[in-house]
């Protein structure tokens, strides 16, 4: 049986850190290759370099229109046995971006081996083609991929510019490699929360992924935290639990409380800053232990 280790759903932070493990979980495998920062040329003659098994490569190569002369439809060249390339202009359309990919697997599904997906650029991509576009498309991608038995390696910058995108792609991966860096901000607003209430504090630093999952999950424009508790009901989460993670991030200026209200707690989603609440996490994510 595959293990998480032999069929990668990671996201890698730093390119060095996305090459390692491409190169370790590529062996005896084909290699499917997006790329947004390097020419296929160039990432082509880097992979030689390094040590690896892998059986066939293919590299989409996402070029800039305003700096190439190439055409704007996609194309695909069969080098050799073992190479292909295909060429798609940015900014990057995730339809047209998933019909090559869809043509590459399909291609290779009748062989032995398996495949796995690398994307060298994360903010590129949602750059691009914005969160909205590109996550439905990476959701087929990684179902596609573990029914296989394949993989899926992506790497994010590590001060990334999308912080609510890079928290969304964790929560659809199966492993992390490498963190984020904190924002000085974010940071210092984390610290000011632990000096002024310790509890708040822990209760946001185990369960900040819960209560920004929660927000994002609900329609309503003022629930409680019980009404958010349902949309990501756990057994070892309860609704107090997530009130107090939520109650942290209305403290950290996330997200407002509605005024004039008696009894519990009302969250205004209007408010609701998921860039900031993202930077926050990754932020608490990073501080040290008292």
């Amino acid at each position: 049986m595959a293990t998480a280790r032999d069929s990668p759903e990671l996201l890698a932070f730093g390119a060095t850190h996305g090459m390692d493990e491409l190169r370790e979980r590529s062996a005896g495998r084909n290699v499917l290759a997006v790329l947004t920062e390097s020419t296929a040329d160039t990432w082509h003659r880097q992979w030689e370099r390094s040590t690896t098994d892998a059986e066939q490569l293919a590299l989409v190569e996402c070029y800039d229109l305003a700096r190439s002369t190439a055409a704007r439809s996609p194309e695909t060249r069969v080098v050799s046995d073992e190479l292909a390339v295909s060429t798609i202009p940015r900014p990057v359309e995730p339809e047209q971006l998933s019909a090559i990919l869809t043509r590459l697997f399909d291609g290779w599904e009748a062989g032995e081996s398996e495949t796995v997906l690398y994307i060298e650029s994360l903010g590129d991509l949602v750059a691009d083609a914005g969160l909205a576009a590109l996550h439905p498309l990476f959701e087929r991608l990684v179902e596609r991929t573990r029914s296989t038995g394949s993989g899926i390696v992506v790497t994010a910058d590590p001060e990334p510019d999308d912080a609510h995108a890079v928290r969304a792609f964790q929560a659809l991966l199966t492993e992390t490699v490498g963190v984020p860096e904190p924002t000085v901000d974010a940071t210092a607003a984390v610290r000011r929360l632990r000096e002024a209430d310790p509890t708040k504090f822990g209760y946001f630093r185990q369960y900040w992924r819960d209560a920004v999952r929660a927000l994002e999950a609900v329609d309503r424009a003022y629930p409680q935290a019980k009404q958010l508790h349902e949309a990501v009901e756990t057994e070892e989460l309860s609704p107090r639990m997530l009130g107090a993670a939520l109650s942290a991030l209305a403290w950290l200026d996330a997200i407002s409380l509605r005024g004039n209200t008696n009894g519990a707690n009302r969250y205004n989603r209007q408010s609701y800053d998921p860039e900031y609440a993202a930077r926050l996490g990754f932020a608490v994510d990073a501080l040290e232990e008292a």
